[in-house]
């Protein structure tokens, strides 16, 4: 690196920039392990009406996978987990060895919603519904209903008609009561569909609303949805699923978290126990395959994590985070090794190892919650390969700054800006192109908009000759960060992502030589 002409390079100016940045992410963890206050479950209410259930919880394993079968061990094993939180279990197909499931939730004293997949192929379709016609038949001590079909208008797979006729053949083939899933929304579109049912069973996601409510709006957007419902259909409702996501994207001002989730589940409870609400929670089991259709959000909606452990109590505060000590730790070794690397390179006279050693420390505090985005945003090893050369760009970026600036290691340090500058204009046109279930990869960006965008820039030094293209990718990573943002502007997240996208970029938007 070359001392800019305007003014000296400094170390000091250097070091604050890194120390306050230091201090805001110290800051930040402190306020995620915070316990926040929020309501108590009601006396009584601490086991759910009914929650979804689908054994699809472990790595690798999905229904989308035509082989997978689950064994009678392992839902007897998950029945029995589930006995302890809620009194029903709602099923969405009774194929892949879920048939077995009414008969062993019965001797756990479940009641189980039997569901009935209806998609395009009729074949199937009738194979499934006949299954689910006869658990419903064998079982009716158990089954409190059978569902015809979920959300099949939504995804377009059959029309009112066609439904209509499956769902006649449910009501004439058994005596538990017959109902059919959607969102509410197509409840609304599809009315005269509540004359073939027993009860309508609705969905209320306030997170995947096309318009996202805030936590603050939720509940009372449930309730303005259910009395409209209860207006417009004449039937009984059952909330077939309702729910918030503990991980991922955010939509609007609908933020998921560890916090929002407890919140939102507690005062759902309260509320449907004061206004009599019937309801089932999604779910019970968090499900990383639905990454692949959803995003990350997908994967984390459950009341229990992939390891059976619940994510939360129904009383006393809850934190985002239980970190502990580990960030300052992990402040502590990036410390020692920035020191070290500094020491090694001898960039400069005094004040260089102290202060690169200030960007170790902040760049060892971003460590744990990189490492942690990765392991919740990767669905397989594409995305590891993908997401995991950004933050290895990033850390080889830092690693040779030190020797860049003795004069050494320039060509490393040249290609690992030129990755990070293409992923982050890939990331933001991304972004602003087709935005909907991908994540802000923030996490992964930071310490190289922190140190080159930021830090160097107002410490007087200047990068490395930039690459010919670097002034192309830096318009098109700050073009499509600042649309992302504006077609979300209440979003928190997208704002982060384009002020960040923006600092990092935008010191190769001049060409140097």
């Amino acid at each position: 690196m070359m001392p800019s002409p305007s003014r000296g390079p400094s170390w000091a100016r250097f070091a604050l920039i890194n120390l306050i940045a230091l201090g805001v992410m110290a800051a930040w963890y402190w306020c995620a392990n915070l316990p926040q206050p929020i309501v108590d479950v009601l006396p009584g209410e601490d086991r759910l009406q009914c929650v979804s259930y689908a054994p699809y919880y472990r790595p690798g394993e999905s229904p989308l996978d035509p082989d997978f079968q689950v064994s009678r061990e392992r839902l007897d094993a998950d029945l029995a987990r589930l006995a302890q939180i809620t009194r029903c279990v709602r099923l969405y197909s009774v194929d892949q060895g879920l048939a077995a499931v009414p008969e062993l939730a019965g001797k756990h004293g479940l009641k189980v919603l039997v569901g009935a997949w209806i998609g395009r192929d009729a074949k199937k379709n009738d194979a499934e519904l006949s299954v689910a016609i006869a658990l419903a038949n064998a079982h009716r001590d158990v089954v409190r209903g059978l569902i015809v079909g979920n959300e099949v208008l939504l995804r377009r797979e059959q029309t009112e008609e066609g439904l209509r006729a499956y769902i006649e053949r449910a009501q004439q083939d058994t005596e538990v009561p017959v109902t059919y899933a959607d969102v509410w929304e197509f409840w609304l579109k599809h009315k005269d569909l509540a004359s073939a049912v027993d009860f309508a069973t609705i969905h209320i996601l306030p997170y995947w609303e096309d318009e996202p409510r805030a936590i603050d709006e939720a509940l009372p957007h449930v309730s303005r949805v259910m009395d409209a419902m209860s207006a417009a259909l004449g039937k009984p409702l059952l909330i077939g699923e309702t729910g918030w996501p503990s991980v991922g994207k955010q939509r609007d001002g609908a933020r998921p978290g560890l916090v929002e989730q407890a919140r939102y589940i507690r005062e759902f409870l309260n509320a449907a126990h004061d206004r009599g609400w019937q309801y089932n929670v999604i779910e019970a089991f968090d499900q990383p395959w639905k990454r692949w259709l959803e995003g990350t959000v997908g994967g984390y909606w459950g009341m229990l994590d992939s390891d059976a452990r619940p994510k939360f109590a129904f009383q006393g505060p809850v934190a985002e985070r239980a970190d502990g000590d580990r960030p300052m730790m992990a402040a502590a070794a990036g410390l020692c090794i920035a020191a070290l690397l500094a020491w090694v390179a001898r960039p400069g006279r005094s004040g260089a190892v102290a202060s690169f050693a200030l960007s170790g420390a902040l760049a060892g505090m971003i460590f744990p919650a990189q490492v942690e985005f990765l392991a919740v945003s990767s669905r397989g090893i594409g995305d590891w390969l993908a997401l995991g050369s950004m933050a290895l760009a990033g850390w080889l970026a830092w690693v040779a700054m030190p020797f860049a600036m003795a004069g050494r290691a320039d060509a490393v340090l040249r290609w690992a800006l030129r990755a990070l500058l293409f992923g982050v204009a890939a990331a933001g046109l991304l972004l602003a192109v087709d935005g909907r279930y991908r994540d802000f990869p923030f996490l992964l960006f930071l310490m190289p908009a922190a140190q080159f965008g930021v830090a160097l820039r107002f410490a007087g030094f200047r990068l490395v000759p930039h690459p010919p293209e670097a002034v192309a990718f830096a318009t098109i990573a700050i073009a499509g960060s600042l649309i992302a943002w504006l077609m979300d502007w209440r979003n928190v997240q997208a704002f982060a992502w384009a002020v960040m996208a923006t600092a990092f970029a935008s010191a190769f938007l001049k060409r140097q030589r």
